[in-house]
């Protein structure tokens, strides 16, 4: 019996040094790997989700703003070390649709994860383009192995191991998606719009809110600064303020290139107008 116990012991030993030798195999690689994180919510019980995409619309941000920049992180696995390292990101054009220069600004030449860090953020500026307003434009950004990192390709989109609807995120794309659709509000007709301020098109919409300071939730609820009983006065100051450009040589535009009129008590008089040479 004791000798039983003895060779028992001895193949439970065995067994333990096999499977902590494979343990160690699989974890002693030092390769640093590289992927796209962005946190996309947090919880109280500790809970983090992850996403590796941003959307963003320009509808009702104010004309002026010609654009915007929005950040992007790579998050290191491994080693941090005492020295910066350069990641290698690549633009992924088989799922880009957005023009370098015209939709969108970056450099990608000079991005580092410094010494002592385990991460690194760049900014991507996006353009007011003419292209976004048309459908929703991608830019899709690649990371890709060098001579300091390579690329962890996918990882959960929590850190609740339980959670069973996790999904596996790639870790070597970050896409953007960006755009400024317009579409006609339900208070356009509620409050007769087409009365005072002619058919609804996106430029006049665009126009017409930033004159007067108006939101897209202006346009949602009854509550908000757009009723009937105004409409009236909205028209008489839009009229002024297109006669007024009109008067100086500088009528405003559809974009079919006819001139921006309003409703048949409001019309704008066009038969007079020189245009300003540039």
């Amino acid at each position: 019996m004791k000798n039983k116990w003895i060779l028992s012991i001895l193949a439970f030993s065995s067994m333990f040094v096999a499977c902590k030798k494979e343990t160690i195999d699989l974890y002693e690689m030092d390769d640093a790997k590289i992927y796209f994180q962005m946190q996309s919510y947090s919880s109280s019980n500790g809970a983090v989700g992850y996403s590796n995409s941003t959307t963003y619309s320009f509808v009702g941000v104010n004309q002026k703003v010609e654009g915007l920049t929005f950040r992007a992180t790579v998050q290191l696995m491994g080693k941090v070390v005492d020295y910066d390292r350069a990641c290698k990101i690549t633009i992924d054009a088989d799922s880009t649709t957005m023009v370098q220069g015209v939709d969108y600004e970056i450099d990608l030449d000079t991005l580092k994860i410094r010494a002592g860090r385990n991460s690194a953020s760049f900014g991507v500026r996006f353009l007011r383009s003419a292209n976004i307003k048309e459908k929703i434009q991608v830019l899709c950004l690649k990371l890709e192995p060098n001579e300091n990192f390579q690329v962890l390709d996918t990882y959960r989109s929590t850190n609740v191991w339980s959670n069973t609807t996790a999904k596996n995120m790639d870790g070597s794309r970050f896409a953007f998606f960006m755009s400024e659709i317009y579409k006609q509000p339900s208070r356009w007709s509620q409050v007769d719009a087409n009365t005072f301020f002619g058919k609804w098109t996106a430029t006049k919409y665009v126009f017409i809110n930033d004159f007067f300071s108006f939101t897209t939730d202006d346009w949602e609820w009854s509550t908000g600064r757009i009723s009937k009983g105004r409409m009236p006065f909205y028209a008489r100051e839009l009229q002024k303020e297109l006669q007024k450009r009109a008067d100086a040589g500088n009528p405003l535009y559809e974009d079919d290139g006819s001139y921006m009129q309003l409703g048949d008590g409001y019309k704008v008089t066009y038969d007079n107008v020189t245009e300003k040479s540039n």
